[in-house]
């Protein structure tokens, strides 16, 4: 797997074992759980949180990168407290969690940068965004210290 895949089923394992949510690398989930998913939030279950990466910044000559992670958070339809809790569980795990190695990348640290209330789905249940930064250490062929 390449770097980014790694790094977004690592984060998934974290929020899995600190119980923030459950993730399943075969898509399978209990209606009851808050599913951990990449890219896109599934129809089910209700309370649900996607992961997605995307570059910020790669300091050039050396492996000093800072990948963005956004998490979009859903809670269960017509409550107006699980979405929140849901972040607070994100944020309890990543922010300034520091000198750590996730799925063999070496992290020096993670932080909330920003977020943003979404609103209700068609469905009413309400949805949010937490961004984080993650600084690591990111190796490739033209890329050294």
């Amino acid at each position: 797997m390449g770097f980014n895949t790694n790094l977004l089923i690592g984060i998934a394992e974290l929020l899995d074992a600190s119980g923030v949510g459950a993730w399943s690398v075969t898509g399978a989930y209990n209606l009851t759980d808050t599913a951990i998913t990449a890219d896109v939030l599934p129809q089910k279950p209700d309370g649900a949180i996607a992961l997605a990466l995307y570059p910020v910044q790669d300091d050039g000559g050396t492996t000093d990168s800072i990948i963005g992670l956004q998490c979009r958070v859903r809670g269960q339809p017509g409550n107006r407290t699980t979405d929140k809790d849901i972040l607070d569980g994100l944020f309890d795990t990543l922010h300034d969690l520091q000198n750590v190695t996730i799925s063999g990348i070496p992290i020096v640290r993670i932080w909330h940068q920003s977020g943003a209330r979404l609103g209700p789905d068609a469905a009413n249940r309400l949805e949010h965004t937490a961004n984080y930064y993650i600084q690591c250490t990111r190796e490739a062929a033209h890329r050294s210290d």
